[in-house]
């Protein structure tokens, strides 16, 4: 039988990632929290905090499906662009309005596929979180997508041992709240400040 195109396409995505999550293992020792909550199929929007540009190896380790990951649009402009590219990364200029991410990432989502997402919109190292950029309720309203939340605690240094928790997913019709940004935004301070199972 032969491979689909879709799967073929993913190739280089599948050999990196198995890569990193191999190297990630064993310098950082990562841990995985509610992996479980990732659905196998279907889409939905996997969104959190973001600590490190090494982030992408705690998510690359939580599910082996593609993960179609919102990036700035300055990795796209060095040496690696064609790399960034190869992982089905989408660029995302900071600086100004993103119609072609937009429409992007919409596609991913209705092409049943997962969207990576860090609301913050960029990485720092203070525990507190920024103020949440409302891509992410957009995304999921416009496609009707499960929000995925997750937490990644702790640093990336030799045997740092980060961790990140997956949440259950957030269906926005459920929330009751008119502001979903900032319920979300909640969801993850908790995830954050909850410290429990992570022994």
């Amino acid at each position: 039988m032969k491979k689909s195109k879709s799967n073929n396409n993913y190739r280089f995505y599948n050999f990196i990632t198995c890569i990193v999550r191999f190297a990630g293992n064993i310098w950082f020792g990562g841990k995985v929290i509610g992996k479980e909550n990732i659905p196998q199929k279907g889409k939905c929007i996997l969104a959190g905090n973001h600590v490190s540009d090494f982030d992408a190896y705690l998510l690359f380790s939580s599910t082996k499906r593609p993960i179609h990951i919102l990036g700035k649009i300055e990795l796209f402009q060095g040496p690696f662009a064609w790399l960034f590219k190869k992982m089905h990364l989408i660029p995302v200029d900071r600086s100004t309005k993103n119609p072609e991410a937009i429409e992007k990432g919409i596609s991913i989502l209705l092409e049943d596929k997962i969207l990576g997402i860090f609301p913050e919109g960029t990485y720092h190292k203070n525990d507190l979180l920024l103020p949440f950029k409302p891509g992410v309720i957009n995304f999921a309203e416009k496609t009707n997508s499960p929000i995925i939340p997750f937490a990644i605690i702790g640093e990336f240094k030799f045997r740092s041992k980060p961790i990140i928790k997956i949440g259950k997913p957030l269906y926005l019709e459920k929330i009751k709240t008119k502001d979903k940004l900032k319920y979300f935004e909640s969801v993850i301070e908790k995830m954050l400040t909850n410290k429990k199972g992570l022994e």
